[in-house]
């Protein structure tokens, strides 16, 4: 007697991930494409682990959309309030049942912050309380006048990089570069006003130290050091789209954005490089700041002086500061940090070598994504709480233990040393344990709740 065909096989399907060059293989209908992309080790935003509480892991069908799941009803909303067309999907959501060809809209960690601006309605403005941050290049007349104009332009390509980087690390939005200048926008996810001044500071303050990086390479190929001055605000302002119906922008309009730029300018008079506004220091514990100068000053525009702080620092170790302000030398070489960090683990750990025999290439890309994202997402805690606990849940699955999570942890650190050099202070260490504690408490938390253990082939694509 034959066999029942229908029961024996399993039609397989195939989700090809646009621009990556990457596809899916699969015949389990009850996958989303963001468990896919996992399952795959294909890098994917999801900020929020997969639980629909954020819109990061979105993505465009860009064929085959009458083989995904119907919309589900936190589709539909966010589609409404978002003006998405129907071919933008939740990959944590739409489940595929047969072929189909998609593009992550949401590529870089940079992009996430850029989601904010989404929700600003097109008929009307809305009223907000934002720390508006402002930072200028000095002497940048000369500067043009000296080089090439196509080194200008990558110079000035770098340098926005470099300090756009903190800005959105710590959940800001880039608003608009002017010529030298480039502004920063924050509270616009509607947090308290001390969580927004305390980013916008994290924000200036790191700034100020990627500059210094960002200086050593400039100095060894254009014999050229930047300076810049920095200057914030906290205030009231209309926050809406403005323009021809047909192409309007994203706009703040209100005094506090003028005087954000006045207290940038005051920085060539006072001869310093980061200035703050007395409405940021009130919104900020006493103490929390070490400051230099505090002056009152006459603002173009302005009836009365204004009082300014010049930010030198924190008075205490701020470990998201401390771990933030290393970016530039962490992620210089994208998959650099993750290569040196293997190596090492496969010297210490040797058997540990065979759980990556496949696909070591592709791990290392994506753990380098993952400690990218994680440091990013400390400025959303509760986004990082979610997908903590969901990354230990899936590593449970794979038979991690608590062991396992000593050894990274050990391995990781050292692999920071190594990486920073001389910037890996004993405050920087301790910033980072503090934080490597953290995320293994929350992935543990996770482990406790996981799914059936997964099979030996699914082990050896486990991500550390």
């Amino acid at each position: 007697m034959p066999l029942d065909q229908t029961t024996t096989c399993q039609t397989s399907f195939q989700v090809d991930f646009a621009c990556l060059g990457r596809t899916a293989t699969h015949h389990d209908t009850d996958l989303s494409l963001l468990e896919l992309a996992i399952g795959n080790r294909i890098p994917h935003m999801q900020e929020c682990g997969g639980h629909g509480r954020c819109t990061t892991c979105r993505v465009r069908v860009l064929a085959g959309e009458e083989h995904l799941s119907p919309p589900t009803e936190l589709e539909k909303r966010l589609a409404g309030q978002r003006r998405w067309g129907p071919s933008v999907r939740l990959a944590c959501q739409a489940k595929p049942r047969g072929d189909v060809k998609i593009e992550r809209l949401v590529k870089t960690l940079g992009e996430v912050s850029r989601l904010q601006a989404e929700g600003v309605s097109d008929e009307r403005g809305e009223e907000k309380q934002l720390a508006i941050l402002f930072c200028d290049m000095r002497n940048f007349t000369s500067f043009v006048e000296a080089n090439f104009a196509y080194d200008v332009v990558y110079i000035m390509n770098r340098l926005f990089s470099v300090l756009g980087e903190p800005i959105l690390a710590n959940n800001g939005l880039i608003y608009q570069y002017v010529g030298d200048e480039i502004v920063g926008l924050f509270g616009l996810d509607g947090r308290n006003p001390e969580e927004v001044c305390l980013a916008a500071v994290r924000s200036a303050l790191g700034m100020e130290s990627a500059l210094q990086h960002l200086n050593i390479e400039l100095q060894q190929q254009f014999g050229l050091d930047i300076e810049v001055g920095i200057g914030i605000h906290f205030g009231k302002v209309i926050v809406g789209r403005v323009g021809h119906p047909s192409h309007q922008q994203f706009s703040i309009i209100g005094d506090a954005a003028n005087v954000a730029s006045r207290v940038q300018a005051a920085n060539k008079e006072l001869s310093t490089n980061i200035l703050a506004s007395q409405t940021v220091l009130e919104e900020l514990p006493p103490d929390l700041l070490a400051l230099g100068k505090i002056e009152e000053v006459e603002l173009k525009g302005k009836s009365r002086p204004m009082r300014l702080y010049e930010l030198t620092g924190f008075a205490a170790p701020d470990d998201i500061f401390l771990i933030q302000k290393d970016l530039y030398l962490l992620f210089q070489n994208d998959s650099g940090f993750a290569g040196e960090f293997y190596e090492l683990l496969f010297s210490i750990a040797p058997s540990a070598r065979q759980l990556f025999r496949n696909d070591l290439e592709g791990q290392i890309g994506l753990m380098g994504h993952m400690l990218k994202g994680a440091i990013y997402a400390l400025s959303r805690p509760q986004n990082l709480k979610m997908g903590l606990r969901e990354l230990g849940r899936r590593h449970a699955g794979y038979g991690v233990a608590d062991e396992h999570y000593d050894l990274v942890g050990k391995v990781l650190l050292l692999t920071l040393r190594k990486r920073l050099g001389k910037a890996f202070t004993p405050e920087t260490e301790a910033a980072w344990k503090r934080t490597v504690e953290l995320v293994f408490k929350y992935m543990k938390e996770g482990s406790r709740h996981k799914r059936p253990s997964a099979t030996r082939k699914d082990r050896r694509r486990q991500a550390v």
